[in-house]
């Protein structure tokens, strides 16, 4: 059935020059609606006939305003080219003409018009002719011709919502447009319910101002309308010294109903600063919401709990999820709200810090507010997106760190042990490296003040365990501590770590464990894994870290049971992701997986398919991920730290647990590494460190750069702790000094043959075959 609109378009446009049938029904495209679907059976003279009484009602129902029309549709024409093309891509578009709709779209985003423009000519358009803008964009974005150029199109036009949304001149019409009566107001509420919280500035103003007082009722209403969305703007305007106004905001607050105001309430109600009127008002508000009576809550408690309530994203007041920022407000008595914009991801980060600094300056709370916006800032700090900046802070702001050392252990403490309870890796880490530089045997080995770091020894997180074992060992402990036989370990497993991803592998057969390992190490996965789950388990020791398990669906059930029972048991690797290759979408795993954030279920087999879903489980684990550059950067930090433990023989770790980790890494890739190594095998005093030094260094494999280094390692060996060498290594060591092509390798090579104190007809040999020269 063709629908009169179409009816009249193309009529029109058969009767009528391109831009004159334009005209016609850009008058007004529901006077169309006089068409009976019937007339299309009638003769060509009846037709011609509607379409002169059509015409006509057009020209004359032209005066009358479309009442659901945007503003923009009223405003005076734009630019006429742009009307005409726009024009032409909808009726094209209308009639399936999608080839010509396409070619007419892509003139339209060529002429590279204002965003604003470009909306308000498709509104006018769309308004004429009784179309909905929104839905015929939508499904046109369906047709495959119309795709692309209709997508471009899409875009421009969600620009131009955005800066119309927050336009104040848009906001004001809007908000004047509610007293023109009820059909005005029921568009002018749905427009401002759109322009969401950034209509609270607008809506502020015109509370404050006397002149405008027969506006005060649609602005609460308005307000009233916007829920939730207006809180973080109503909430920041309860700083404002004017008591008429600080009057009404109470009261829009009261009328929204929401707990996330109760403190804002309460401190207004209980404090001395606000008038009598304000303080009555805001314990009406408070009853209103059920919070019970003002004198019966603590202000300092409450901002206390809201600034929780913000850590975990539990609180009332949200960032509007259609932008990719949000906004945080602010209250100048000059000029009212302002806002900053910030990266959503740290939105509740920033109001935790700022409730409780409200707690902080009110004072007199049970909870330890102090710490909480330490641990708010760290995160913060961590959920701030890569690249991206926090307005709120000023250009000179200090970091996180700053403000946690200065606060001292007992705070910093108190973070890392709710970011244990929490598994928050970034808050924990960096609330360790802040511990690091203020602790030692004065004031972390007494009483329970170690308990937060001895339990980070356990976290999930690799980076975690890495840095508590930092922080224990550089206090250089000179007394047994619970926990003690961790940290060298740790420290031993961090000179190991290369930046490569590993996984553990139960599948049901050795070659499915193969065909995986296979598919795994094309997308950059070093795997160990077994049919077992004891021998799985016992395979991961052999590996600095593993970042997720793989299980397949079809493995033994008893064994699958058994590794999580493992995994569950092992401090590395209880928080680790986990990730069953299931046969289907029906399996229970899938199901199992909704609910754990640490389980994932796919049908994924090859690399390809697996590295996405791999990556997204290790995210959603909340372990930090280690890259090559942070990798090598634990390397050397231990093998720093295991040289200064080494050398401070006091202390009571005990280093020789590490000894066959770090002689192995002699054999790393990286010549950093390598060097730093050699630092801590020459300090070792075994026969075995000192022979495993001479052979990597006697090496013909070992570049001329790492013997030098590893030769003076050897002599610092030989210094400590005598000549260990077997007369190969010897002899060897000797046949280089003499006979040696590299200047800089011999001379490091006799500083060792020195330092070792060989018989003096060595030194006798090398001056008289010298003189042979």
């Amino acid at each position: 059935m063709i629908q009169p609109v179409v009816f009249l378009d193309t009529l029109t446009r058969a009767f009528y020059p391109h831009s004159l049938a334009t005209a016609f029904l850009a008058m007004n495209a529901r006077a169309a609606e006089v068409l009976e679907i019937h007339t299309m059976n009638r003769p060509p003279r009846f037709l011609a006939l509607t379409l002169a009484v059509t015409v006509s009602l057009a020209s004359f129902s032209a005066w009358a305003p479309a009442e659901d029309a945007p503003d923009a549709a009223k405003a005076p024409a734009g630019d006429p080219a742009l009307r005409e093309s726009v024009e032409t891509f909808w009726h094209y578009g209308k009639i399936a003409r999608y080839d010509l709709a396409a070619e007419e779209a892509k003139k339209i985003i060529a002429k590279g018009s204002e965003p604003t423009a470009l909306l308000d000519t498709f509104e006018k358009v769309a308004v004429a002719r009784k179309d909905n803008l929104e839905q015929w964009m939508l499904r046109w974005q369906g047709v495959d011709a119309l795709r692309d150029p209709v997508t471009q199109l899409i875009s421009i036009q969600t620009q131009a919502h955005r800066a119309r949304r927050s336009d104040p001149k848009y906001i004001e019409r809007n908000l004047r447009m509610m007293a023109e009566g009820d059909r005005p107001r029921v568009i002018a509420l749905g427009r401002l319910r759109e322009t969401g919280e950034l209509a609270a500035p607008t809506l502020i103003n015109y509370l404050k101002d006397p002149n405008k007082r027969e506006f005060h009722g649609f602005a609460r209403q308005v307000l009233r309308e916007l829920g939730r969305s207006a809180l973080g703007p109503l909430v920041a305007a309860t700083e404002t010294k004017d008591n008429d106004l600080l009057v009404q905001v109470v009261g829009a607050l009261g009328d929204l109903g929401y707990d996330s105001v109760v403190p804002y309430l309460t401190r207004i109600a209980n404090g001395k600063q606000a008038s009598e009127s304000a303080r009555q008002a805001a314990a009406n508000a408070l009853a209103t919401i059920g919070a019970g009576p003002a004198t019966a809550l603590n202000a300092a408690d409450q901002f206390y709990d809201l600034a929780e309530k913000f850590y975990y994203r539990k609180a009332s007041i949200v960032a509007d999820n259609r932008e990719p920022s949000a906004y945080v407000w602010y209250w100048d008595e000059s000029n009212g709200l302002t806002k900053k914009d910030v990266p959503a991801a740290i939105f509740n980060d920033i109001m935790a810090m700022r409730s409780a600094e409200y707690a902080l300056k009110i004072g007199g709370g049970k909870g330890d507010a102090l710490s909480l916006w330490l641990a708010a800032d760290y995160k913060r700090e961590a959920d701030l997106p890569t690249g991206a900046t926090d307005a709120t802070r000023a250009e000179n702001e200090p970091a996180a760190h700053f403000y946690g050392v200065s606060a001292g252990t007992q705070y910093l403490n108190a973070v890392l042990t709710r970011a244990s309870k929490d598994h928050e890796s970034g808050v924990a880490i960096r609330a360790v490296k802040s511990l690091q530089e203020i602790v030692g045997q004065s004031n972390l080995f007494n009483g329970a003040e170690s308990q937060p770091l001895l339990d980070a020894l356990a976290f999930p997180d690799r980076q975690v365990r890495y840095e508590a074992a930092l922080a224990l060992a550089g206090a250089l402990p000179q007394k047994p501590f619970a926990g003690q036989e961790q940290v060298v370990p740790l420290l031993a497993e961090a000179l190991g770590q290369t930046g490569t991803a590993n996984a553990l592998l139960l599948m049901p057969s050795q070659d499915q464990v193969n065909s995986m390992s296979q598919a795994l190490k094309g997308i950059g996965y070093g795997t160990v894994g077994a049919t077992t789950a004891e021998t799985a388990v016992a395979a991961a020791a052999g590996k600095p870290s593993i970042d997720v398990v793989i299980i397949s669906e079809e493995s033994d059930p008893k064994q699958i049971d058994q590794l999580m029972r493992l995994l569950s048991g092992t401090a590395r690797l209880n928080r680790v992701a986990k990730v069953v290759v299931t046969k289907n979408v029906a399996s229970s795993w899938t199901q199992a997986a909704a609910s754990d954030p640490l389980l994932t279920a796919t049908q994924a087999t090859d690399g390809a398919g697996l590295k996405p879903v791999l990556d997204k489980a290790r995210m959603d684990s909340g372990t930090l991920p280690i890259d090559d550059a942070t990798a090598t950067k634990y390397a050397l930090r231990s093998a720093e730290m295991l040289s200064k433990l080494a050398i401070t023989r006091g202390q009571v770790l005990d280093l020789n647990v590490a000894e066959g980790t770090v002689l192995g890494a002699l054999e790393d890739s990286r010549p950093e590494v390598v060097k730093a190594v050699g630092n801590v095998a020459g300090l070792y005093g075994s026969k075995t460190a000192q022979d495993t030094l001479a052979n990597k260094a006697l090496d013909e494999k070992t570049s001329d750069e790492l013997k030098v280094s590893l030769f003076k390692s050897l002599a610092v060996s030989a210094k400590f702790n005598g000549n260990h060498l077997d007369a190969g290594a010897v002899s060897g060591l000797v046949k280089l000094v003499t006979e040696g092509k590299n200047a800089e390798v011999r001379s490091a090579a006799a500083e060792a043959m020195g330092a070792l104190n060989l018989p003096s007809d060595q030194a006798r040999t090398l001056i008289v075959n010298q003189s042979k020269t």
